[in-house]
């Protein structure tokens, strides 16, 4: 067996300091700016991990709050049945740990549950030491069996999580075994290159508070928004204080979590996480404007007047860089017939353009994202012709057929394929006469994509299409996407897999995936075209040499962009304001932006002034 990674450098330090797992009275840190920003020492008299992951050169004091907000509620506490942001942004990291951790900031994955780990030569075994001592946040020990509890759940026909079709090589699941109550052994049934990535998605749930809702067929609605705050049991650096629909979710520290600073003083260190719910984007910049909130990731439109307000509201507004997200939009493909009507989702009439790839690369010539990226996002935006965004700089194929605006071959391509104005009134009919005209959706509640679904609307009456945008709330949107699949085509973003690998946007590449937005969950490919995405997906998961998997993921992109089941259009700059009363922040493009280490967090004003001073920015 050779090591796999024990520590990352400059970032983990095991100090002797802390002892060992049993209760002791370490109180909080103090100081002068404690006292200024109303840190006062926190007791820790609960058991304290032989194992404790210690972050060098961290430290902070006790105390206060941090408010950001969500644009809806959370869907369930249960991380392992989770698949929205709003919920996992809240579960995934801040409420439960998985045994591999991710840094947003590195892009490296990290110890997390697990401290070390090994494979064997042949990449087929893995073998993980949990930390020695953890606890779940009633202080009940966190182990081997909680491990393979949550993959008995994993596994499970009848429940599915998404993350189960991750965690299988060719439909395959991986064998885990327990060796002792700290070692866990995974057995692949055959190489998996992105191994460590996929366990960093899986959450690992307790045993002593889920299995009995399990056995009796009841897991997927446990641990739901009905439960009682104080039943819900978690790993990470949080639980859940309060609840209150529509309004609020407030977090408050788990006295068993096991990361500590560089002093021994057990995180996190602020007393609250408090998200407020509010209904669109506007309430959130007026939320933050007001001071009612903290942290606010904006629309470029907001520019503006957010960097008028800095000084008044007393806050840092930092550019992040390009997304790793797209927006983009594509037509119904599914060519299956509704089993509760007996007629096809979409209109046959329709569905002859959609799947003619003459209409859909006359339609990717005629949007303007020049024109988009300059007036939807004033320019804090880059044109994009592909699934993966430059800024993803591991995965980004730069050798991709580029579809640029011209009209001019956009109106080439539609005549040769006999799309033409027949009756001279400047809009085009198909060769049987049917008009050319269909409709758009995308979410009301996002002026960014209604934007862009107007200036791509007026693209196509350029050219003689008739789009008809149509904004609908989100989630009649999902509902059509992944139940009903009643649409014309549909304008969204996609955020990026966080880590950024293509194994994270498995689901939408293969032709099987629930996610495979054009056509989804097909029983055999549609097209050639989409077999041999499939191939590709496939064989390059099965590979730990990062070159090889790179070069056939470069060819599933050539393709994607040759066919052109989606036409990709922007993607934007990452926009972060954050008061300035806070240290230990770390921003990431990646979600949730800053408290992704929020453990890290500390309320501190005359130390964020301090801060400000040193690096030129106060």
């Amino acid at each position: 067996m050779r090591s796999a990674v024990v520590s990352v450098a400059g970032w983990l330090v095991v100090l002797s300091l802390l002892g060992t797992a049993g209760g002791c009275g370490q109180g909080g840190k103090k100081s002068k700016e404690g006292a200024a920003a109303g840190g006062a020492a926190r007791a820790d008299t609960c058991a304290r991990p032989e194992d404790p992951m210690i972050l060098a050169g961290v430290s902070g004091i006790y105390g206060g709050r941090f408010v950001a907000t969500v644009r809806s509620d959370p869907k369930t506490w249960n991380s392992l049945v989770s698949n929205e942001t709003t919920t996992s942004d809240i579960t995934n990291g801040r409420l439960f740990r998985a045994l591999v951790g991710f840094n947003n900031v590195t892009q490296e994955n990290e110890p997390a549950l697990a401290k070390s780990w090994e494979r064997s030569d042949d990449g087929l075994v893995w073998t993980f030491h949990l930390r020695r001592g953890l606890r779940w946040s009633d202080g009940r020990p966190l182990d081997a069996d909680d491990v393979l509890f949550t993959a008995r759940v994993l596994y499970d026909p009848k429940i599915h999580p998404s993350t189960a079709d991750l965690c299988s090589v060719d439909g395959e699941p991986f064998r885990f075994e327990k060796v002792d109550e700290t070692t866990v052994r995974i057995t692949l049934p055959r190489p998996y290159g992105p191994f460590l990535t996929v366990l960093g998605s899986l959450y690992i749930m307790p045993r002593h508070k889920l299995e009995a809702a399990y056995r009796a067929g009841t897991f997927e609605s446990s641990y739901g928004l009905d439960t009682p705050v104080s039943e819900i049991v978690t790993s990470g650096p949080w639980m859940v204080a309060e609840y209150q629909p529509q309004q609020k979710v407030v977090l408050k520290p788990n006295p068993y979590f096991y990361e500590f600073d560089a002093s021994g003083h057990r995180l996190p260190y602020l007393d609250e996480l408090v998200y407020l719910v509010v209904p669109d984007q506007n309430t959130e910049v007026l939320k933050f404007r007001s001071g009612e909130s903290d942290r606010i990731y904006f629309r470029a439109e907001d520019y503006a007047q957010m960097k008028a307000g800095r000084e008044a509201g007393d806050y840092t507004i930092s550019d992040l860089g390009m997304e790793m997200g797209a927006h983009f939009f594509w037509f119904n493909l599914n060519q299956r017939v509704n089993p509760r009507t007996g007629k096809p989702y979409v209109d046959p009439v329709k569905q002859s353009w959609f799947q003619d790839e003459r209409f859909r690369r006359a339609v990717a010539h005629a949007a303007d994202r020049e024109s988009m990226a300059r007036t939807v996002f004033f320019g804090l935006a880059d044109p994009l012709y592909g699934p993966v965004p430059p800024a993803n700089k591991l995965w980004y194929n730069d050798d991709i057929v580029k579809l640029k605006y011209d009209l001019d071959e956009a109106r080439r391509i539609l005549d040769e394929a006999g799309y033409q104005d027949r009756d001279g009134d400047g809009m085009r009919e198909d060769p049987s006469g049917h008009p050319v005209a269909f409709d758009l959706n995308t979410p009301a509640d996002n002026q960014e994509r209604i934007a862009l679904g107007n200036i791509l609307a007026d693209d196509l009456k350029k050219i003689g299409i008739q789009c008809t945008l149509v904004p609908i709330d989100f989630n009649s949107l999902i509902t059509k996407l992944r139940e009903s699949y009643d649409y014309d085509s549909i304008l969204l973003a996609l955020t990026g897999g966080i880590p950024p690998d293509p194994i994270m946007a498995l689901n939408v590449f293969l032709s099987s995936g629930k996610t495979h937005f054009w056509n989804p969950e097909q029983e055999h490919p549609a097209t050639a075209w989409e077999a041999e995405v499939d191939s590709l997906m496939d064989a390059q998961v099965a590979m730990f040499d990062q070159a090889r998997r790179k070069r056939l993921f470069d060819r599933v992109q050539r393709i994607i962009t040759e066919h052109v089941p989606a036409v990709y259009l922007v993607s934007r700059r990452g926009l972060l304001a954050v008061r300035n009363k806070y240290t230990g922040l770390r921003p990431s493009i990646l979600r949730p932006w800053v408290l992704w280490s929020s453990e890290t967090i500390s309320y501190d004003p005359e130390g964020a002034r301090r801060e400000r001073a040193r690096h030129g920015r106060g």
